[in-house]
């Protein structure tokens, strides 16, 4: 009786484990839109609770929301990226071109001109055609990344209209204590805002700060350069003036020194101070992880994750930070006690 009573309880584990590996795999192509779905949803929780209080409905409010999000990511992405796309493959022909050794030869004199020449031609070709090669896969899986829009919406939308049912319920289901789920929505408070208000937006803000000069000026492929401006804007360490502080010494050596002056000054006395202008409105406490595991979780999960690894990498290595801390002040088992 004991065999055949264990014997069920084995089957019954292999079944509930089967069950779970099947709907891993079900969930594994598109677990980065549901993981996007709910932040974006605590994200934009205070959007909807403003807009609740004029409407009243629920429905109508989370689609209200869903819709401005919508026109705010795909509008722009259909008038821009076309542009942005041919802007790419003529600056990518141009620089094939372009000698660089004989700028290069104003400020280095010998072999070392000629080195770093051809070290920079060898760099900027690859970085453009992997851009192509990016925008080519993205092309072939159009069918495949509207699938996956469609599912962030979906989860985004029961996000933003359950947020609050959603915490109780996983609240009831975490395996931590009071103290530590506390402290975990805390630090995810602190790192979410910090990374997407504090990294990824005000990085996208002097992207296009930069991009707003250009156009001014009427600097050639100036949606390629604000593209680029946008994308190191965004990693922590690098920034805008990887873009602006050659565009400006370029013009300048090329007699158009009035542009290259003034996108120096600009860059200088603007776009640099953004930071320090935005960022205390836009945070309203910063989150306890370092710089260094900020930049090597932003690295590393742009390998593992693509750039959703922008959020997602600093993002779990604020939690691993959380449990170190409870190991070294000797409170690892309160991590589980109610």
């Amino acid at each position: 009786m004991a065999d055949s009573k264990v014997m069920k309880q084995g089957i019954a584990g292999l079944l509930i484990l089967g069950i779970f590996v099947i709907a891993f795999l079900v969930l594994r192509p598109i677990v980065i839109p549901i993981l996007f779905g709910l932040l974006f949803g605590y994200l934009f929780s205070p959007v909807y609770k403003k807009i609740l209080k004029y409407l009243k409905w629920r429905n109508l409010s989370a689609f209200v929301v869903i819709m401005g999000l919508t026109a705010i990511l795909v509008i722009p992405l259909i008038y821009i990226i076309p542009s942005l796309v041919k802007q790419i493959f003529d600056t990518y022909v141009l620089l094939q071109n372009f000698n660089f050794n004989i700028l290069l030869q104003e400020f280095v004199q010998g072999d070392i001109a000629t080195s770093i020449a051809m070290n920079l031609d060898n760099i900027i070709g690859k970085f453009f055609s992997t851009i192509l090669n990016q925008f080519t896969i993205f092309l072939v899986n159009l069918p495949s990344f509207l699938l996956q829009f469609s599912v962030f919406l979906f989860v985004f939308y029961f996000t933003i209209r359950d947020l609050d049912h959603l915490k109780k319920y996983l609240s009831h289901l975490s395996p931590f204590s009071k103290s530590t789920g506390k402290k975990f929505m805390e630090e995810f408070r602190g790192i979410t805002n910090a990374i997407i208000f504090g990294q990824v937006l005000i990085g996208i803000i002097q992207g296009l700060a930069v991009g707003i000069c250009l156009f001014f000026l009427g600097v050639p492929k100036a949606l390629v350069f604000t593209f680029l401006a946008c994308i190191v804007s965004v990693i922590p360490v690098l920034g805008s003036w990887l873009v602006w502080f050659p565009v400006g010494v370029v013009l300048i050596t090329t007699g158009q020194t009035f542009s290259g002056a003034f996108i120096l000054l600009y860059g200088f006395f603007f776009v640099s101070i953004i930071d320090n202008i935005l960022r205390p409105y836009l945070l309203s406490r910063k989150s306890s992880l370092p710089i260094v595991l900020s930049i090597i979780g932003t690295i590393g999960g742009l390998y593992f994750f693509g750039i959703a690894g922008l959020i997602l990498g600093p993002l779990i290595l604020a939690y691993v930070l959380i449990i170190i801390e409870f190991y070294k002040q000797g409170k690892l088992n309160e991590l589980f006690n109610k």
